[in-house]
């Protein structure tokens, strides 16, 4: 929806996106039961073909290459969109709990079994939750986001690096730090 890449989700009227789409409002709602949900839609449609994750690489090497693209598109508009959604589900506690039981839940199910295949296959350690691996992986970039902090190339290394330091079977090696800023 090429109108969420110019305002945002607390200006978008159901009115314009009739407009845009070339169709009566009724039909708009006929689809979609209120503008979260059409808002929702529009993003998981772009940020599953964005954001996939590997099936046809070893456990480890998935989940760095989905969350590389994951960072690389949440640095986008893509997330700005997020930080709005979570901002209105503040105040819309449906549109929160739509959003987190479409989108949240269904991607971090998938990321969690990607987990846990590794520790299957002997490549994480098994006395993790793999759960709790998940919200420590997810963590780092959804407070960025809220935060304005950037999510660039420095951040997608440390956070690549600590699936090995946390979570390998391996001998842990150290997480590359930037230097402290004077």
């Amino acid at each position: 929806m090429s109108l969420l890449q110019t305002i945002s989700v607390a200006d978008l009227a159901i009115e314009a996106v009739a407009r845009e789409a070339r169709v009566s409002k009724a039909t708009i709602y006929r689809w979609w039961d209120s503008k979260g949900a059409l808002v929702i839609d529009a993003f998981m449609e772009s940020h599953f073909s964005n954001t996939p994750m590997p099936t046809a690489v070893d456990p480890r090497s998935a989940l760095k290459r989905h969350l590389t693209s994951l960072v690389q598109y949440f640095s986008g508009r893509a997330g700005k969109l997020v930080v709005q959604i979570l901002c209105e589900g503040h105040d819309d506690h449906a549109l929160l709990a739509d959003f987190n039981e479409r989108f949240a839940t269904n991607r971090r199910r998938l990321v969690q079994e990607t987990f846990e295949r590794g520790q299957q296959e002997g490549q994480f350690r098994r006395d993790i939750d793999a759960e709790w691996a998940v919200e420590v992986l997810y963590s780092p970039i959804y407070r960025r986001l809220i935060f304005g902090q950037p999510l660039d190339e420095m951040f997608i290394q440390q956070l690549c690096d600590s699936i090995d330091v946390l979570f390998s079977t391996e001998p842990k090696s150290k997480i590359s730090r930037s230097s402290p800023k004077k």
